[in-house]
């Protein structure tokens, strides 16, 4: 299997809910903790990477066993850099062939996803012709912007909902790529990247405090689907590491 590293990004500053990463949520005393476990459950805790200015986030997991990326503050003040700087100064030091970078703001996306998910980029992008992998939800819903409707028409010609057209919307939850095209592009995904479908509970993103609350609610359905579950037949085996 190819050399994959998986990078969780949390910083300390939130704009729209205050320390946000480090909200409760599942078992775990944080959303940070959550994701970490989530992951440490299908692959080596040395090939995750949280990336954080913020040493009690740091902490959480040096507790768990992951890598540790301390990130420059500057790359984590704000909005003062452009996402593409924030990106590359990460991805530049995390040395690796390919990366997955996970987010913990969708606490929902279970772990057997993420062996999915991998191994249709090692056939997609690989060993295809993609050039990435992006993590989406395929919605068949109706569409305004700017004035009028995108994907139907609004008019006596309106068809029903399982007939329009499907619209990819970006989970937040998982992009993948080759490092050195992420470095080359500054960012995450290509021209030509796989559209992942995802099951709608791993794109539910924690952007708003209401989301929050939403995402505790929805937990009790991942519990009684089991979704922290793992096949163990699904495994991968990933190369071994060199002591660190």
């Amino acid at each position: 299997m190819y050399d994959l590293a998986i990078v969780v990004p949390a910083r300390r500053g939130s704009s729209r809910i205050p320390n946000k990463s480090m909200l409760p949520f599942g078992d775990s005393p944080s959303l940070i903790e959550w994701k970490l476990r989530q992951l440490v459950s299908v692959i080596d805790p040395a090939r995750i990477y949280l990336s954080s200015e913020d040493e009690e986030f740091l902490s959480i997991a040096q507790k768990l066993g992951v890598s540790r990326h301390k990130r420059d503050l500057r790359l984590a003040t704000g909005h003062i850099v452009p996402m593409a700087e924030v990106i590359t100064g990460i991805v530049r030091e995390i040395p690796h062939e390919h990366i997955a970078w996970c987010t913990v703001v969708c606490p929902l996306m279970p772990p057997q996803e993420y062996l999915t998910a991998f191994r249709r980029y090692a056939e997609g992008v690989i060993n295809g012709s993609f050039d990435s992998l992006l993590g989406v939800n395929l919605m068949k819903e109706y569409f305004w912007f700017e004035g009028r409707a995108l994907n139907y028409q609004a008019n006596r010609n309106h068809i029903s909902s399982q007939d329009l057209p499907g619209v990819a919307k970006v989970t937040n939850s998982l992009y993948m790529s080759p490092r050195q095209d992420i470095l080359d592009r500054g960012y995450l995904i290509g021209d030509n990247p796989i559209l992942h479908d995802l099951p709608r509970l791993s794109g539910v993103d924690i952007d708003y405090p209401e989301d929050y609350r939403f995402t505790r609610a929805l937990y009790a359905l991942y519990v009684e689907d089991q979704l922290d579950a793992v096949d163990p037949a699904t495994r991968i085996a990933w190369p071994a590491l060199p002591d660190r």
